[in-house]
């Protein structure tokens, strides 16, 4: 079970990283905040769609006869897709929002 505090933690951890992409939007973009206020909702909703996506992996992986050298943990699973696909596709101030929102979303 995911503790308060480290709940705490990861909150306080999307809200920082939330925050860098704000001030990245509002020094970059006219209309900064009302554009980072949309893409930290279209962020949270991609991290929510990869950790659902990923929890049916680890049940097709876990269903396998014997051809699963070990389970598939779809936390690991989902950040390790943000490192090695969504990171070539987003900023970096992205790409740090999107983990924050699958940890919340899918914690430890």
């Amino acid at each position: 079970m995911h503790s308060i505090d480290s709940r705490g933690s990861d909150l306080h951890a999307f809200d920082s990283v939330a925050g860098e992409l704000s001030r990245h939007y509002r020094v970059r973009f006219e209309a900064g905040g009302s554009l980072a206020r949309r893409d930290i909702q279209r962020l949270s909703a991609l991290a929510e769609q990869l950790g659902r996506d990923v929890i049916a992996w680890s049940g097709a992986v876990r269903d396998l006869e014997g051809g699963a050298l070990r389970p598939l943990e779809p936390r690991r699973a989902g950040l390790l897709l943000i490192e090695s696909v969504f990171d070539e596709a987003l900023i970096p101030e992205a790409t740090r929002v999107l983990a924050a929102a699958l940890t919340l979303a899918y914690p430890a």
